[in-house]
């Protein structure tokens, strides 16, 4: 089995480019599979996990929404992109689950006989991922690029923006560390294509 680590920076089009890879596997000729960082980091926060419990302890009731008890992304957001120590210890709570529930995955896939599994993870070489996969492939776009589209999706200012990329490695710094790059910065056509030649 074949593990590719799948990664970008904020707002790239990281989660673009896996859509296409789970919109089109079926036309592969490989088994292909996706093991998604984001949404394991979404799950491992459940009301009543210990990520969860230990996030509540740490950053207090106002993260929390009181009447779904789901964490407030965006509160707890505008906390840790704001405080790199604060960011640490939200990672050391969460981060541990994260690659556990990961591993799992890659294990369930290897014993289904998947050729290829893709870890689609925002933070591949900074939580240094990167050494358990055979091949590196970036999603790319330039930095004021990168910026806007947060921007607008996110609706935030300049300042919250570039905090929230700043949190990451440079994307230029991803790109040159890359075997494979995915150049994002024009249509999703070109994209869809650069995807399909990578496979």
């Amino acid at each position: 089995m074949k593990i590719v680590g799948l990664t970008g920076g904020i707002s790239t089009g990281k989660s673009t480019v896996s859509r296409f890879l789970l919109e089109e596997r079926n036309d592969w000729k490989a088994r292909i599979a996706i093991v998604d960082a984001d949404v394991i980091a979404r799950d491992i926060v459940a009301p009543g996990l210990p990520s969860y419990r230990r996030i509540v302890k740490e950053f207090g009731p106002d993260v929390v929404d009181p009447e779904t008890k789901q964490l407030r992304r965006d509160r707890l957001g505008a906390i840790v992109f704001a405080d790199q120590a604060a960011r640490r210890k939200l990672n050391s709570f969460t981060h541990p689950y994260v690659r556990l529930e990961m591993l799992r995955q890659l294990l369930w896939h290897f014993l289904r006989g998947e050729q290829v599994v893709f870890l689609d993870t925002p933070l591949l070489f900074e939580s240094k991922i990167d050494k358990w996969v055979h091949r590196t492939a970036v999603v790319y776009c330039p930095r004021e690029v990168q910026k806007e589209r947060l921007m607008r999706r996110d609706n935030l200012d300049d300042e919250k923006a570039l905090q929230r990329i700043d949190a990451q490695i440079p994307i230029d710094e991803k790109r040159d560390r890359a075997d494979i790059v995915i150049d994002n910065s024009g249509s999703l056509s070109n994209t869809k294509l650069q995807v399909a030649e990578m496979l």
